[in-house]
């Protein structure tokens, strides 16, 4: 997981022109030299590329793993899961309620309304769950809708103390998981080591993010890419310092997410005719973590959990294609629920900031 954003969603404040610096000094316009956006513009189409190819790979991996275990056996594993789909759709609904909460006590003392705050988590979903490095593209899309709101720079903070906390909430789901592969497996499986590797790194990347925040050299760098071209660096840095570098209630939440996220695979187990039980499920979200993990930089993590499943089959008590089976079930839940983000882009509108927000936005900004 990527611990700093490359996306650039929300450089762009709706008042458009850039904002005097703090302290009365004019700030710099914001365009920069027509070199330097074709330069952008080159490393934007590289790195599409990339990505393209990398989800092309993905995708045909998925393909080969589906041909070598057998379409008909995989399908009919899906087919069983069908009763249990309202189980999971509950479970995901609720996991983004407890991120939706978390962004409504980083947004004190400014308030958003509950369904506007609702409506950007259901916005950035599709990010999250099909960009490359979605967890940081998603969270500068929430940076720019929540501006309107709570004025740029507080956005910015708030995207990258949700950043910091996702990567936070995630280690202690991890370090279970990690146990219960321990417990499972009789020993240091390769898969256990590994998820306790991944949870040592979302510690040191979460407190690295957090604290990277208050520096103001870092800051200037995470400005660009969450607010209006750098120049809010200064109001970005208080806006930081306005709350502890790990909040309690939203560190809190983002684990209880986590926590969902594990039962998710428990009833994915169950759904597969596989045994389940929170050892189980805390497993098979480690080794889910750990294809996430594997996988950040392809489109949707495709091929990339289904590999990691499919490794860990045995090590789960699943057979080769009741293992594709769950992270194939997870791709399309996560697909409905970016469809619906989507559909709610589109049909969705924003409601409007109160007058006072705006004015402060415009004083703070």
């Amino acid at each position: 997981m990527a611990p700093l954003p490359p996306a650039r969603a929300a450089e762009e404040c709706p008042d458009g022109d850039p904002a005097p610096m703090p302290g009365g000094g004019a700030g710099v316009p914001a365009a920069p030299p027509a070199a330097l956006n074709t330069s952008a513009a080159r490393g934007a189409r590289r790195r599409a590329l990339l990505h393209a190819a990398l989800g092309a790979f993905g995708l045909a991996a998925l393909v080969a793993l589906i041909r070598h275990v057998g379409a008909a056996e995989m399908l009919a594993a899906v087919t069983r899961a069908a009763p249990f789909l309202p189980f999971l759709i509950a479970l995901e609904a609720a996991r983004i309620g407890c991120e939706t909460i978390a962004t409504a006590v980083l947004c004190a003392p400014r308030r958003v309304p509950a369904a506007e705050l609702l409506r950007i988590h259901v916005v950035s979903y599709p990010v999250m769950a099909l960009m490359p490095a979605g967890r940081a593209a998603g969270e500068a899309v929430k940076a720019a809708l929540l501006s309107p709101h709570v004025g740029a720079p507080r956005a910015a903070a708030i995207a990258t103390a949700n950043q910091s906390l996702a990567l936070l909430g995630a280690a202690p789901l991890s370090l279970l998981a990690a146990a219960a592969l321990f417990r499972i497996g009789g020993g240091a499986s390769p898969f256990a080591l590994g998820v306790l590797a991944h949870a040592a790194l979302l510690v040191a990347s979460g407190l690295g993010v957090a604290f990277a925040a208050r520096q103001r050299a870092a800051s200037a760098w995470i400005t660009r890419r969450f607010a209006r071209a750098g120049q809010l660096t200064a109001a970005f840095q208080e806006a930081v310092r306005e709350r502890a570098p790990v909040p309690g209630w939203p560190f809190v939440a983002c684990v209880a997410g986590r926590a969902l996220q594990a039962a998710q695979y428990g009833v994915l187990l169950a759904a597969v005719g596989a045994e389940s039980g929170p050892l189980r499920a805390l497993a098979a979200y480690g080794v889910g973590a750990a294809g996430t993990a594997a996988g950040d930089l392809i489109p949707g993590q495709i091929g990339a959990t289904d590999g990691a499943f499919t490794l860990a089959a045995s090590l789960l008590g699943l057979t080769a294609s009741s293992a594709i089976a769950v992270s194939l079930l997870l791709h399309l839940l996560q697909a409905a629920f970016a469809l619906a983000g989507i559909a709610a882009t589109l049909a969705w509108r924003r409601s409007p900031p109160t007058r006072r927000a705006a004015s402060e936005e415009g004083a703070g900004s």
